[in-house]
């Protein structure tokens, strides 16, 4: 018998494991706020900027799950509407 190599196998992953592990998630390197390209309060726009989708795509995700939430959606929106800071008008104002 031979002893099996306790780490997974990386065959199609060009990094070293140390690398691997050092991988930031995507949208990480921006905080999630609101946008202020908005239809109602911006909630959808910051979420699309922050997961980089665009924004009709997350408030039509938003309006299909409405229904199988039982509301949780419709309670939600205007929780994050109040928690979430709004964007900066301009790049001088994003470095402060």
């Amino acid at each position: 018998m031979t002893p099996r190599d306790p780490t997974p196998s990386t065959a199609g992953d060009p990094l070293p494991h140390e690398q691997r592990r050092a991988r930031r998630p995507f949208g990480a390197d921006r905080p999630l706020r609101r946008s202020r390209r908005r239809v109602v309060g911006g909630v959808c726009g910051g979420i699309a900027d922050f997961v980089g989708a665009r924004p009709n795509v997350v408030r039509g995700i938003w309006l299909f799950s409405l229904l199988p939430s039982l509301g949780i959606t419709a309670l939600a929106y205007p929780a994050m509407w109040l928690l979430l800071p709004l964007e900066p008008a301009s790049e001088e104002q994003a470095d402060r």
